[in-house]
């Protein structure tokens, strides 16, 4: 597997692996082409031959200096379970402790337990929030009006 930073041309073809990664829904509002020109560093492409495995969409806080944000991540589901999500991240991490950041946040809908089982496995703690959903924390109105998130951290 070969990891490697993120082009903008690249943006396409995640964009149309997207809806087959995530069983139909429609997540591209999450997938701007502008963090493939801008944060081309923190964002990270896994690969098997010409294949994409998976997808990191990371970037390090312009204002919590010690702290980056996991945008969004995915792995084709054929290649679940095979090291490919954790792999991405310390990709992420590496780049986090080399501008010394220590903590990196991210955040999923409280109905993707794929999302949270894996976050959990890899050490995040889930946050406290306003409210529960599905039993999980969530925090009401995070990105959108609506739009209750589990909200991840994990000190690296």
């Amino acid at each position: 597997m070969k990891i490697r930073n993120i082009q903008p041309a690249d943006h396409r073809l995640i964009a149309e692996v997207m809806p087959q990664w995530w069983e139909g829904r429609d997540l591209s509002a999450s997938l701007l082409k502008i963090f493939f020109i801008h944060f081309q560093n923190t964002c990270f492409i896994a690969e098997e031959g010409n294949e994409i495995t998976g997808f990191l969409v990371g970037f390090l806080s312009q204002y919590i200096r010690d702290e980056a944000y996991i945008q969004l991540a995915g792995v084709h589901p054929n290649c679940r379970k095979q090291g490919v999500g954790k792999k991405l991240y310390q990709e992420f991490y590496t780049v986090c402790k080399s501008n010394s950041v220590s903590i990196v946040k991210s955040c999923t809908s409280p109905q993707n337990t794929l999302s949270i089982v894996f976050h959990q496995r890899m050490g995040f703690a889930i946050l406290p929030g306003d409210s529960k959903i599905n039993g999980f924390d969530v925090t009401s109105n995070y990105l959108t009006e609506g739009n209750s998130k589990v909200i991840f951290e994990i000190k690296i």
